[in-house]
């Protein structure tokens, strides 16, 4: 008698751990899938986010260019100097943001990178002389295909 209840407790101990490991298992299944929506989730915030940054990020350099421009036209040429390091970390700034950039697209802001810093010195090379027109124009055409190209491109591409 002692034997056949010994069994019974036995066999009510299994299907008691059995139960208990499937509901186990169904946790552990239900949990993974929530992480799993939570690693979605994460990364779609991280892609607005990003999306959001590139659109402040190129808006702001647009318009530091747009002011370089003015600044070239009006022959400001101190202030002007004062700008080109801005548009330079901001096209840094906008490369180092987004390494999922084309190589096209990196290349292109590398040469937009060489421009503004050959302008920077070329203008730094003309102290205490005026500007000739035809650097001013040579510069702000440079600047004016780096905005209306480049920047527009890159807007489509990371948003």
């Amino acid at each position: 008698m002692l034997g056949e209840a010994g069994s019974i407790a036995s066999l009510a101990g299994l299907l008691v751990s059995l139960s208990g490991l499937g509901f186990a298992l169904l946790q552990l299944s239900r949990l993974r899938g929530e992480t799993r929506a939570a690693r979605e989730a994460s990364e779609e915030t991280r892609r607005l986010l990003r999306r959001d940054s590139a659109g402040t990020d190129l808006t702001r350099l647009g318009e530091r260019i747009q002011a370089l421009i003015e600044m070239h036209r009006s022959g400001d040429r101190a202030r002007a100097l004062d700008r080109y390091p801005e548009i330079y970390r901001l096209l840094i700034e906008i490369r180092r943001n987004h390494p999922n950039l084309s190589e096209e697209y990196r290349r292109q802001l590398q040469e937009a990178l060489a421009t503004v810093r050959d302008m920077q010195g070329k203008l730094e090379g003309l102290a205490g002389s005026s500007i000739p027109q035809s650097t001013i124009n040579n510069f702000n055409a440079a600047l004016l295909l780096l905005q209306t190209e480049l920047l527009v491109e890159l807007q489509d591409r990371l948003e």
